[in-house]
């Protein structure tokens, strides 16, 4: 008897070993696959997720390794790239504390008027509202994130038109008590990111105008100047 129980206790540690790795393998296999569908679908463009790591235990989430390609015809091949995003979670009611950014890369390209991150905020907001549910979002749980934080990074910004290659500061992006499925509420915080990070470009493009007048303004000048000086010169050497 004491032989039977024994084996029913290795075979229930084994169940129970299977189903935990099912559950973390399944659901780290399903966001890694929804980040990269969704976010390729809404801005227009490569998502690639490089892991995801879910701990119901520690009630812990860690992406790693995420990229968003340039649209076609930008110079560099990622405009945003993510080291890691780090969250605290409760898997029981699907109730994220805490979702965390930090130092993202980031590479703001100029082409024709525009950038790489007001093409692409165009693509989201082409897409409809973010509470408009698709067809995907029915099959969706309702999640809450409570805090959302991209911390304040530097971006670098290239303009070949304007002739400007400089880095400039993407102040700290902040969301609270968000509410809606995956789909919705990252819509709602990409839309965030790229309105903060246009805004900045669009600020640098706007200085880099400005000195492009000032110094045609300026050589226009120092032309006059010259043909003035010129005559004068041309004067002196007659008498």
């Amino acid at each position: 008897m004491k032989k039977f129980f024994g084996v029913i206790f290795v075979l229930l540690i084994l169940v129970a070993g299977i189903a935990w790795y099912f559950v973390s393998f399944r659901m780290d296999a399903i966001i890694q696959q929804r980040i990269e569908t969704v976010g390729s679908s809404s801005l227009g463009t490569a998502v690639s997720v490089g892991a995801v790591s879910t701990s119901i235990k520690n009630g812990s989430l860690t992406i790693s390794n995420v990229t968003v390609a340039n649209p076609p015809g930008f110079r560099n091949k990622n405009a945003l790239s993510l080291n890691g995003i780090e969250a605290s979670v409760d898997y029981a009611t699907r109730d994220i504390k805490r979702l965390v950014i930090d130092s993202p890369d980031i590479v703001i390209e100029e082409m024709g008027g525009e950038t790489n991150f007001s093409q692409m905020l165009a693509a989201m907001n082409k897409g409809g509202p973010a509470t408009d549910p698709g067809p995907a979002d029915s099959e969706e749980q309702v999640i809450v994130i409570r805090h959302f934080r991209m911390n304040a990074s530097r971006a670098a910004f290239e303009s070949e038109s304007l002739d400007r290659y400089t880095d400039i500061k993407v102040d700290a992006v902040e969301l609270n008590d968000l509410r809606g499925t995956p789909t919705e509420i990252s819509k709602v915080i990409a839309t965030k990111i790229l309105k903060e990070v246009t805004q900045e470009a669009a600020n640098e493009m706007l200085k880099a105008e400005a000195k492009k007048q000032f110094q045609k303004a300026q050589d226009k000048i120092t032309s006059k100047l010259k043909g003035l000086l010129g005559s004068d010169d041309d004067e002196g050497s007659e008498n």
